[in-house]
């Protein structure tokens, strides 16, 4: 098992030996078909195949287990192990991008009208009579008439667990990805000023856009779940401005839930 030497410098740029040892180690990830769970070489083998130091091999192998891709074990049999990179770490690296950038809540409602029709009307042939169960106790736990929660913030993650669920379904794992971000992102930056003062048309969009997505699902109509979907995403969006929604950009770095 061995990986290419180290790399030359690109003319005109000046870049950390580790950063080239880290481009190296990915390439050989590559070249070589390389799986979650298998190991790269050990330490000694590195220096010696890279030609480089001990210190440039941990500080890459350090920035390559930022990245989520390896983790790394001492002792007499440790090393580096890949990994795949967790979902929460690319939470944590969007949310944190999105923290300096000019981003509102008609941004994000907008994403989602263009990514959640296609997430229902591919997961409407897809969904299991176990995942319709529990989409629809989901559904009761959004209104207070039906189970809910007298707390509407406890009501609005039901209704983003009811589209947590869907992204599961996904087969399409880049869909799922952007679904669940935006529903990450939303719930850690958007508070409803008038949430708590009588805000009931809000839950009454939900039941309804739920259960005739329910009705859909069940009928495995993947144009009528993606139509509907669309009409559910325009009017949370209206709802969400006239209860003077606003961004709480600190949930972007802290990942804290506004009210945390």
């Amino acid at each position: 098992m061995s990986l290419p030497p180290k790399p030359p410098l690109p003319a005109g740029k000046r870049i950390k030996r580790s950063d080239q040892v880290v481009a190296g180690i990915k390439r050989w990830i590559v070249d070589t078909e390389q799986q979650a769970g298998d190991r790269l070489p050990q330490e000694a083998a590195l220096i010696e195949q890279l030609g480089v130091s001990r210190g440039t091999v941990r500080e890459a192998l350090a920035a390559l287990q930022v990245q989520g891709l390896v983790s790394v074990s001492t002792g007499p049999n440790g090393g580096a192990t890949l990994t795949p990179p967790s979902y929460e770490r690319c939470l944590d690296a969007v949310s944190s991008y999105l923290y300096f950038q000019p981003v509102d809540i008609r941004t994000l409602y907008a994403l989602r009208r263009a990514v959640e029709p296609e997430l229902a009307a591919n997961v409407a042939t897809r969904l299991s009579e176990a995942d319709l169960v529990e989409l629809e106790a989901l559904i009761g736990l959004s209104h207070p008439a039906h189970g809910g929660s007298a707390d509407w913030n406890a009501r609005r993650e039901a209704d983003l667990l009811f589209h947590d669920r869907l992204a599961d379904a996904c087969d399409s794992p880049m869909l799922a990805l952007f679904c669940r971000l935006l529903n990450d992102i939303i719930r850690r930056v958007i508070i409803v000023r008038h949430a708590q003062d009588g805000f009931d048309r809000f839950d009454e969009d939900v039941l309804h856009s739920h259960t005739g997505l329910m009705d859909a699902f069940r009928a495995r109509d993947a144009a009528r779940a993606r139509e509907l979907m669309r009409e559910h995403m325009a009017c949370a969006e209206a709802l969400a401005l006239e209860a003077e929604a606003r961004m709480d950009r600190a949930g972007l770095l802290t990942g804290a839930e506004p009210g945390d």
